[in-house]
This record gives structure tokens, C-alpha cells and sequence, in this order.
């Protein structure tokens, strides 16, 4: 027969601590300097804190204290995991780096929007700038970052990995964010036009229906290479790295997601986008390759320029 103990009757025998002067007395607090247990006679409070005999209080020291080494993530053991792991920019830095790019890249792009009222003539000259600013600029804060930290294009994901793999997994994931993208997008027009009575405006995809001669090869070099190169280089391999040492995987390929549905500013097409952004983030994360997300990235924006210019 088994008696309750001092918990409550659960049988097990709570483990009391003992004071290290006093082995024979109950420790009542734990000394702020050493960590040792201690008992109320030896007990010295400053405040709210309590010390034993053989340390001194923070007030006693006639010069201030340094302050805490941060600790520091141990390197993991797993190959897979020290890849990410070596990947060790800081959140901060990479938002700096956005910040910085879309700030300049969008003020020029307002100013262009404001200096004419033609949806073709603004088009064309969004992805000039697109190919002459944006994708420098880009190119500009990766390799800063990288440099920073003596890291190189296998830390940022420019790999292969299993090549048949990679290349299958782009192109399944570029179908499944096209099919993901386009059922949420309906369902959100759906709903805008239950709440609101009317259609909601004109995509930049139907915008694209304008388009002819160079503007339009402009336009599919854009969207269907010089995008999924840059933008993939950034948002998957400059942030989502960084959230992921930080945040995990889950909160990681979440945050990505949002940030990169965000910045295409479209509010109809945020949480489209934000699906797709999250698959690219986990293709990403199932390969440790850029080149999968940059298979199914222009692949998915390959099908949604044709689908615009075959409803012309």
C-alpha cells in the first residue's frame, strides 16, 4: 500500500532543498549571484533580491557590472540543419535591405504611375524599372549581407540539391499554387461582390491584355524570368532564412508569406498571394533548393500571363 505523501495523496515524496550552509535547514530562496539555495538566516535581501554571505550585492560594487553576454545558438548536429543553421543574417538586416529596395523602388514607381494616365504606357515603363532598378538593387543588399557574414550562394539556397527532385517539386508546386491561387482569389471576388453590389477593379494580369510588340516582351521577361529569380532570392532566400533560425519553420514560412503578398499591393489578391508565397517557401524548405520555388514561381506566373492574354 502506497501513502500520499506532501502533495496531495499522488504517492510521490516532494524533493525538498536544503540550505548549503545549513544542511540540516530548508532553503527559502536561491542567492542571485552564485545560484546556491539558502536559508532564511543566511538569507541578505537588497530590495527583492537575495544574496548568501559569501557574495556581494550589486550595490556594493564601485564600478557598474558588464552587461550579459547574449547566449549564443549552439550549431546544431544534422547536415540538414547546420545548412540552415550557417545562415545567420539577422532578421533586422533583412528588413533594413527591404525596406531600402521596395522604399526606392516604389517612390520611382509612383512618380512614373503620376506622370501618365495610359495603362500601357504605365505598364511598360513598371517593368523597365522592375529590370533596371529593382533587380539591381536586389542583387546590391544580397550581397552585402552575404559579405557581412562570409557566407556564399550555398547558405542563401542557389544549389541543386537532388536535381530531380528539385525540378519535380517545382513544377507540382507551381500547379498547386496555381490552383490555390485562383480559388481563393474567386472566393474572395465572391465575397466583395456579396458585400459591396459591385466587380472589383482590373488586375494587373487583365491589364496586361494592352500590351503588344516590346512592351509585351517586357513584360513576359519580367514576370516569367527576371521575378522568380529575384524575388525568390529575397523573400525565400534572404527571409525566410532569417525568420526560420529564429521563429521555426511553421511561424517562418507564415511571416514570409504575408510579407510577400504585402509588397505585390494588391489587396484583392493578398491572401492569393500569400498562399503562394507560403508554397514556395515550403518547396523551399523541402529542397533547401531556390531553384524549386524559382521553377514553380515561373511556371505559376507563365500560366497566369497566358490565361490574360488568350481572354483577350
Amino acid at each position: 500500500m502506497v501513502e500520499g505523501g506532501s502533495d496531495g495523496g499522488t504517492g510521490q515524496q516532494k524533493e525538498e532543498i536544503f540550505c548549503h550552509r545549513h544542511p540540516s535547514r530548508a532553503a527559502t530562496a536561491m542567492c542571485l549571484s552564485c545560484g546556491r539555495p539558502i536559508c532564511s538566516d543566511c538569507a541578505r535581501r537588497e530590495g527583492f533580491r537575495h544574496y548568501c554571505p559569501d557574495c556581494r550585492p550589486m550595490s556594493s560594487y564601485p564600478y557598474p557590472l558588464p552587461p550579459p553576454v547574449p547566449m549564443q545558438m549552439a550549431e546544431p548536429s544534422g547536415e540538414k540543419e547546420k545548412r540552415w543553421w550557417r545562415a545567420d543574417w539577422s532578421i533586422a538586416e533583412v528588413v533594413i535591405a527591404l525596406i531600402a529596395v521596395f522604399g526606392v523602388y516604389n517612390a520611382v514607381g509612383v512618380a512614373i504611375i503620376l506622370s501618365t494616365e495610359d495603362v500601357a504606357t504605365r505598364l511598360f515603363y513598371s517593368y523597365l524599372l522592375y529590370a533596371l532598378l529593382l533587380c539591381p538593387l536586389i542583387s546590391v543588399s544580397v550581397f552585402i549581407i552575404l559579405r557581412r557574414h562570409h557566407r556564399g550562394w550555398k547558405e542563401l539556397g542557389i544549389r541543386w540539391g537532388n536535381a530531380g527532385r528539385t525540378v519535380l517539386s517545382g513544377i507540382i508546386g507551381g500547379a498547386v499554387a496555381l490552383l490555390s491561387s485562383y480559388a481563393i482569389y474567386f472566393i474572395v471576388v465572391i465575397v466583395f461582390r456579396l458585400l459591396t453590389g459591385r466587380t472589383p477593379g482590373t488586375s494587373e494580369s487583365q491589364n496586361m491584355q494592352t500590351l503588344t510588340g516590346p512592351a509585351l516582351f517586357l513584360a513576359v521577361l519580367g514576370v516569367v524570368v527576371l521575378a522568380p529569380v529575384f524575388e525568390e532570392i529575397f523573400f525565400r532566400g534572404l527571409l525566410y532564412s532569417a525568420l526560420r533560425r529564429r521563429l521555426g519553420v511553421a511561424l517562418g514560412v507564415l511571416v514570409s508569406a504575408i510579407v510577400f503578398g504585402v509588397l505585390h499591393f494588391e489587396p484583392l489578391s493578398l491572401l492569393s498571394l500569400s498562399m503562394v508565397g507560403a508554397i514556395f517557401a515550403y518547396l523551399y524548405e523541402r529542397t533547401e533548393s531556390l531553384f524549386a520555388p524559382m521553377l514553380a514561381h515561373a511556371a505559376y506566373n507563365g500560366v497566369v500571363i497566358l490565361i490574360a492574354l488568350l481572354s483577350r
